[in-house]
């Protein structure tokens, strides 16, 4: 089947990290046999350079086009509905011209209630079944803004909604009476167990955007509270954002600076690299939809501290590593501690083949395969690959 992805963006050499869930699961299907086209349009606001208009390339049978013109801080000086008029503009021209040169979609995928709510233009004026899958952290937060509550209107047009997670399922039915199915998110091929040589201190690793949702506060507060031998540990914390200098300063005034390294923002081949070097992955974050770096961790066969906080407990057991409650330092210390001590205990190849046999790229990508041909059944529409 041909399938039009619309994503928040793509990835790209500056900005790895952006799109890039989309752009794995795009790869994935395309790799089933699917057409694959990936539609985005950035309107983030960036100090560099960005090509003005349409970009267009094709990786791994994905066809992809990107478009850019303003970033929406300065559209809205035009009024929000405007700005939003824009992007859906912006969003139609890439459609029409992926048609052009590749043919109609079967269907439309749309990635984050902001895409769906702009796809519905197309899906209503171009009358092709749409299905949306949410994983938007901003949906778990207890108090929604006005906007994202007129978005949520347009879930009415999909044919079918998707959740990350169990708890995002429940989420999206007690908030909007979603009635969602649960596809949880896909670990990518790069993200393999290969075991790495002994190192002279046991190190530790986490991965996410320095924000506090993520709890790295916590994290550096536990391990000065487990009062390790420092000359026998170390936690690299990969990735980049707002409380970098926050961090930075509690790092120092623990101590820490030897321990410690904020080692910003790292590509997957970069990450894994650093994975297959380490021994345990630890993230006490407040707040997930699911939570992919854990199991990109485990992928790798490391064990994991985690919190309860929206996916990880749906996923982690007692042989992949250790739940601890969401904002508590003392036992977030203790699981540390534990860690420190035990690591070796568990069984490396394990964890990353079960993990693997749950959330790989063909895997999840079965999944989806088979909720589209449910939809386009529904449509009495046949497809074939």
């Amino acid at each position: 089947m041909t399938i039009f992805i619309i994503a928040r963006g793509t990835p790209t050499k500056k900005e790895p990290q952006w799109g890039c869930f989309e752009f794995d699961q795009a790869k994935a299907l395309a790799a089933l046999g699917h057409k694959v086209v990936y539609l985005s349009v950035d309107s983030r606001f960036r100090l560099y350079f960005r090509k003005i208009g349409t970009s267009k390339f094709i990786t791994n049978d994905v066809h992809t086009y990107n478009s850019f013109l303003l970033p929406h801080v300065i559209a809205k000086l035009g009024g929000e509905k405007f700005a939003y008029q824009l992007r859906i503009w912006q969003l139609e021209k890439l459609y029409l011209k992926a048609v052009h040169e590749v043919g109609k979609p079967d269907i439309l995928y749309t990635h984050y209630l902001f895409c769906t709510y702009e796809s519905t233009f197309l899906r209503n004026k171009y009358n092709i079944p749409l299905v949306a899958i949410e994983h938007w952290s901003d949906l778990q937060k207890e108090n929604l803004s006005e906007h994202i509550l007129k978005m949520a209107g347009s879930y009415q047009y999909a044919d079918k909604v998707i959740a990350v997670s169990q708890s995002l399922q429940k989420t999206l039915y007690k908030r909007f009476g979603i009635n969602a199915c649960v596809v949880n998110n896909m670990v990518g091929d790069v993200f393999s167990y290969e075991r790495s040589m002994s190192f002279s201190v046991l190190n530790f690793v986490t991965t996410g955007s320095l924000i506090h949702r993520k709890g790295y506060d916590l994290l550096i507060q536990a391990f000065a509270k487990a009062q390790l031998p420092n000359e026998q540990w170390h936690l690299n914390i990969i990735g980049s954002g707002e409380e970098k200098s926050h961090l930075q300063q509690q790092i120092d005034q623990n101590n820490l600076q030897d321990n410690i390294t904020l080692a910003g923002q790292k590509s997957k081949e970069e990450i894994v690299a650093i994975y297959q070097q380490s021994d345990i992955f630890v993230l006490p974050s407040r707040s997930e939809t699911f939570g992919v770096v854990y199991i990109e961790a485990m992928a790798c066969g490391l064990p994991v501290i985690a919190t309860p906080c929206g996916g990880p407990e749906e996923f982690v057991t007692d042989k992949d590593g250790l739940l601890v409650p969401v904002d508590n330092v003392e036992k977030l210390a203790e699981a540390i501690k534990y860690m420190f001590h035990h690591y070796q205990e568990y069984d490396r190849k394990a964890i990353a083949d079960n993990c693997q046999a749950r959330f790989s790229s063909k895997v999840i990508a079965k999944q989806l395969t088979r909720i589209f041909e449910d939809v386009l059944a529904k449509h009495h529409i046949i497809t074939i690959n």
